[in-house]
């Protein structure tokens, strides 16, 4: 619920912005032009002429700014933050936006219908609106948070000594909008309890004794260091954030936002559909080798964990003979070592792969078909390994995780020795990297990798 008000705020603020900055252009279209009609000897007539070059103008800016917002985080929430960081994030954004708009405009050269002043004054309207909005709705929103409405909830693990001086902090910071509603006390059994609610978002865990030590260091001018004690988190995303004036750790919140999670599917989309055309020959050309090479079925479909656990039919070319399965588990000795090796036997000791499945699969032809999963929004082009449900458990603790994403068709472990990599642990931490890191940045560095992966077959078996 929470997340879902705060996303549509954003939203608004997002077209908001988006129609200052249209206002911004016309406004300097009508100021320029009745400058130059002010002129002694002027011909020029109101209202102003609109030109093609006009529009391509301003749709490449309200792209621009569209993007570029999103990337650089500016639709974030600032309610802990000072003023002064959000303003600069802003103030930052916009600068960025100025310089790639006006190379726009310099690719356009139309400059019979742009002047200096025309863009001096897009620039500075554009500046001035979104500049205000972002210091009106920042102080609309604190006057709010003061009133006691769109408030966060939160929980505290605390030493119940520091619960108190913490929930009095919060109170006397009413303008950044938190509410504890759950404490726990840091020592007791439950502290995995903390936050269990899921209207709750954000969990602070106030180390205890630690205030008379550092306070003690810093007045001799000694630079401190704070270790949080929790030492395995290289897998999630880290940042040092700024909580009302007081540094903070804060630990996961990894993620794609709406609009990069939309481009994202549209990437998969346009990607798979365009490989499916062009790899179309070869795709038939597969289909009727297996065809005339082996009995059975030219797809082999297995159930697989997708986004969420739901089960899905993973598609491939079937490089196996049909009865695979009665093969591995009549014979004992097979399936010990199949488990033993992380569920994949080593090469030449699987019996069951025909010669032409040995091509397919040092090929990486065999995954094609998984293009179909990726347009059924089943699978993403980039993502972890698609999981079998008998192997969930190998996942441990973190496979609530893993299930967070889409699985792809390609992703960190493909890309990084694929079945060289024999040690599960291993696997699992690669695709935990990318799902940690996970941006469409990270997802083009990972297709342009595939290509040579794919072509030195490295550890393709």
């Amino acid at each position: 619920m929470l997340k879902q008000h705060s996303r549509s705020i954003n939203r608004i603020l997002q077209v908001l912005d988006l129609v200052l900055i249209g206002v911004s252009f016309v406004a300097a279209l009508w100021c320029n032009h009745l400058f130059f009609a002010s002129l002694p000897g002027s011909t020029a007539h109101l209202p102003p002429q609109y030109h093609a070059e006009h529009l391509l103008f301003v749709t490449s800016a309200l792209l621009g700014w569209a993007g570029l917002s999103h990337y650089m985080g500016v639709y974030r929430s600032h309610r802990a933050e000072p003023l002064s960081f959000a303003l600069y994030l802003y103030l930052k954004t916009q600068l960025v936006w100025m310089i790639a708009t006006g190379f726009v405009l310099f690719g356009i050269k139309h400059y019979e219908t742009f002047n200096r002043g025309l863009v001096a004054l897009f620039f500075g309207y554009s500046s001035l609106l979104l500049t205000g909005r972002l210091l009106t709705m920042i102080t609309l929103l604190r006057e709010v948070r003061r009133r006691g409405y769109n408030l966060r909830r939160v929980a505290l693990v605390a030493d119940a000594a520091d619960t108190q001086s913490f929930v009095k902090f919060i109170e006397q910071k009413r303008e950044i909008g938190y509410m504890v509603v759950d404490l726990k006390d840091i020592h007791a059994k439950d502290v995995a309890m903390a936050g269990a609610s899921p209207e709750i978002e954000d969990i602070f865990i106030v180390a205890p004794g630690l205030e008379s030590i550092v306070l003690k260091m810093l007045k001799r001018g000694k630079r401190v260091h704070i270790l949080p004690g929790v030492f395995d988190v290289q897998l999630f995303r880290q940042e040092l954030d700024d909580f009302a004036g007081v540094p903070v750790l804060s630990i996961g919140g990894n993620g794609l936002n709406t609009a990069q999670a939309a481009l994202k599917r549209l990437v998969d989309v346009l990607g798979a559909a365009l490989l499916l055309v062009l790899l179309s020959p070869v795709l038939g050309a597969v289909a009727l080798a297996i065809k005339l090479t082996a009995t059975g079925p030219v797809l082999f479909e297995q159930e697989r964990l997708g986004q969420g656990a739901r089960h899905f039919r993973l598609y491939k070319f079937r490089t196996m003979v049909v009865n695979a399965e009665e093969i591995l588990k009549k014979d004992p000795g097979l399936y010990k070592r199949y488990v033993e090796t992380n569920f994949k036997l080593p090469p030449g000791e699987d019996p069951r792969i025909t010669r032409l499945g040995l091509f397919l699969r040092s090929a990486s032809l065999d995954e094609l078909p998984q293009l179909l999963n990726v347009l059924r929004g089943e699978m993403s082009l980039v993502g972890p390994r698609p999981i079998v449900p008998a192997e969930i458990e190998q996942y441990g603790d973190v496979a609530e995780l893993f299930l967070s994403v889409k699985p792809g068709l390609t992703g960190n472990w493909q890309v990084n020795g694929r079945s060289e990599i024999r040690d599960y642990a291993h696997r699992a931490t690669m695709d935990l990297e990318y799902i940690r890191d996970r941006s469409l940045a990270k997802d083009i560095t990972i297709l342009l990798k595939t290509i040579p992966a794919v072509v030195l077959r490295k550890g393709a078996h």
